[in-house]
């Protein structure tokens, strides 16, 4: 059970650093050291913790899988799609959206909390407990992402060329 609220608590990270990454690329994102420290570790302790719960070999591929924002452009860009139209009624007045203070504040809180489960579950589940928890067949599991990748950014293009060409 403490292994899926890590991994959902580490997808409600990466959505939330996807959101502040388009500010930071913009350089309108207050206090950009401190991000980047938030990031960096961000993507460290997820790296560590999907080690512990899935092995070295498999731990590592959905770590990089995170890292590359492929698991965000697979389905988690649904959660950010209502800033996306805000944002997109915004530039039609010309204004330059800010950055939300609670978010950008909540984003060390949350890199913290799954440092703090990630710790909890090295006493809690042993190394690999998701691999055995999977009966070591990965097959279903790759077919299904991959499945909801292709969905995904089907899905995500139709949206975007939908706001294009508005």
């Amino acid at each position: 059970m403490l292994n899926i609220t890590i991994i959902i608590v580490i997808l409600l990270g990466l959505i939330v650093h996807r959101y502040l990454t388009t500010f930071w690329e913009q350089e309108h994102l207050p206090y950009p050291m401190g991000f980047l420290f938030f990031a960096n570790s961000f993507a460290i302790i997820y790296l560590v913790s999907f080690i512990w719960m899935l092995g070295i070999i498999g731990g590592t591929v959905v770590a990089l899988l995170c890292f590359l924002q492929v698991v965000y452009s697979a389905g988690l860009w649904l959660f950010s799609l209502p800033v996306l139209i805000s944002m997109h009624k915004r530039l039609d007045n010309f204004t330059i959206p800010k950055v939300n203070p609670f978010v950008y504040g909540g984003f060390s809180f949350l890199v913290m909390i799954v440092a703090i489960l990630t710790v909890i579950n090295f006493f809690v589940s042993r190394y690999k407990s998701m691999w055995e928890f999977m009966g070591e067949n990965v097959w279903p599991p790759i077919i299904i992402f991959l499945g909801i990748l292709v969905v995904g950014n089907i899905a995500r293009v139709a949206v975007m060329s939908k706001f294009m060409k508005e």
